[in-house]
């Protein structure tokens, strides 16, 4: 016998996230009341401009209180696809114009998943080559450290987002490989 769902108890609605409680039944036949979250995917962008990665400047992350160095990411939008999001993305969070994005493409195929116990969000990586000539806003932009396995792994063990530290190990893992 598998789990299943024998009900929904309660759903709590907001722009950014849904939460619902859930009663179901495992292998074992005991019930059990679970929480999950339903929220938009994540994407993460990788923007490498001319040999080096460009970090934009911490950000205040309400969840802890406090601004954290991270990649340009955000929300997946309904009906987009990370490649379509990564644009708009680098606009707000490095003053990048779409017409600076020389190209674009998937670190992950295939969304990872978040948090399986709470969550039904997937993560998305997009590594973009930027125009050698474009200016990332100075006041969006922290700084640039070198597009190397040396530098992509110092940048990723400064990082304490989750997120982004997956996006930069997967890329340390592809480094070499054309």
């Amino acid at each position: 016998m598998s789990w299943e769902r024998l009900e929904q108890i309660v759903s709590v609605d907001s722009p950014w996230v849904r939460l619902v409680a859930e009663r179901w039944r495992d292998e074992a036949g005991r019930l059990l009341d679970y929480w999950r979250a339903e929220r938009a995917h994540s994407v993460i962008v990788a923007a490498v401009q001319g040999g080096r990665l460009l970090v934009p400047r911490p950000m205040f992350r309400p969840g802890v209180g406090r601004p954290t160095l991270d990649l340009a990411g955000g929300r997946l939008p309904a009906g987009q696809t990370p490649l379509e999001a990564a644009p708009a993305i680098l606009r707000r969070e490095l003053g990048i114009p779409a017409e600076a994005v020389r190209a674009l493409r998937p670190v992950n195929e295939v969304g990872w998943i978040v948090n399986s116990s709470f969550e039904s969000q997937l993560l998305f990586g997009v590594l973009a080559e930027i125009d050698e000539a474009a200016t990332p806003a100075p006041e969006l932009l922290e700084r640039a450290v070198p597009y190397d396995m040396v530098g992509v792994a110092a940048l990723a063990r400064e990082l304490e987002c989750l997120q982004c530290r997956a996006v930069l190990q997967e890329l340390l893992l592809t480094m070499g490989e054309g």
